[in-house]
Order: structure tokens, then C-alpha cells, then sequence
């Protein structure tokens, strides 16, 4: 049995999924079943750059102030430092996915992962597929959009699930399809 993560927004480390795996390789031995091969699809590594917005907010911020020097411009923007990290952090990684190339490479990433662990498990024919937050939405776009040309890494993926294991379920938590 094979399970693959893909993690959501803001997530930053390789490791993302191990405190779930760690519950599930429980379960499995608490009821003396074989444990399952895990793989975690991460992508962070393409969300770059997104901090670019706010250079542009912080420039438009200091010449207000200096055109108005007696308006506090912690006023103008209450509570910056929480939206930079929500619009940055969160934001950002959705805007960065729907970027078309930027998109394409995620959908790749998680494509060659996919590919990976099942080279490296060919005995193994059942997949599982566990998608948090923007996970969710990258993989309904792998799965389903039909908005992709022939060469796009969905149909990789598309055809490494049709041709080597069976996509036996899909569990998603927090998913923000229904906003894409």
C-alpha cells in the first residue's frame, strides 16, 4: 500500500506529514496489519519570491509617510505584521499555483514524486492520496481539469494512476476547492 501526501499553503518543511504518518503506522501496527510505504509530495521549494508584493507595499508606505508626516501609518495598516504573513504566507502560494508556469512546475513536482514512489514500490499497486488546503486544489486540477494540454504533468500523473497502482481513495482536510 502505497500513501502519498500533498501538503497546503505555508508549509515549509520537507517533514510535513510526519506526525500523520506517525498516527497511521500506529493504527496499522496496533491491528497487526503490514505498515504502508509513505511518500511525502512536497513543492514549497517552487513558491519563491512572494515577499515581492510587500516591497511594493513598504515603498507605497514610506512615501505616504513622507508625504504626510503627521498620519501614523501604523494607522493606514492595522495590524501589518498578521496580514503580511497571511497575504505572503497564504496568499501568496495560492496566487504563485495558479501562475501558470509556476503551476505547471508544482503539477510537475508532485508528478515525479509520484513517479518516484512508485519505481521505488513497483510491488505495490494500491495508492492512497492524502491532500491538505492547497493540496486539495492541485490535485483536483491533476485529477479532473480538462483545461491542461497533452504534454502537462497532470496527464503524467493522470496515466502513472490509470496504468501502475489504483487509486484506491483520496482523503482531503481544509480544502478551499469550492474558492478555485
Amino acid at each position: 500500500m502505497l500513501i502519498l501526501f500533498i501538503h497546503g499553503v505555508e508549509e515549509y518543511k520537507t517533514k510535513f506529514a510526519e506526525p500523520l504518518k506517525t498516527l497511521i503506522q500506529t493504527e496499522f501496527s496496533q491491528r497487526g496489519q503490514k505498515l504502508p510505504h509513505f511518500h511525502s509530495g512536497f513543492y514549497a521549494d517552487i513558491l519563491t519570491n512572494k515577499g515581492k508584493i510587500w516591497n511594493f507595499i513598504h515603498q507605497d508606505l514610506a512615501k505616504f509617510k513622507q508625504e504626510n508626516p503627521y498620519v501614523d501609518s501604523q494607522d493606514i495598516l492595522r495590524g501589518k505584521d498578521l496580514r503580511e504573513g497571511f497575504i505572503s504566507d497564504f496568499i501568496g502560494d495560492a496566487f504563485t499555483y495558479l501562475n501558470y508556469q509556476r503551476g505547471k512546475k508544482i503539477i510537475q513536482s508532485i508528478a515525479e514524486h509520484l513517479e518516484d514512489f512508485i519505481t521505488n514500490h513497483s510491488q505495490e499497486k494500491e495508492l492512497h492520496i492524502i491532500a491538505h488546503s492547497m493540496g486539495t486544489v492541485i490535485l483536483w486540477d491533476m485529477l479532473f481539469s480538462e483545461n491542461f494540454e497533452n504534454n502537462d504533468p497532470s496527464v503524467k500523473f493522470r496515466e502513472l494512476i490509470n496504468n501502475q497502482v489504483q487509486l484506491k481513495s483520496i482523503t482531503t482536510m481544509g480544502s478551499p476547492v469550492i474558492l478555485f
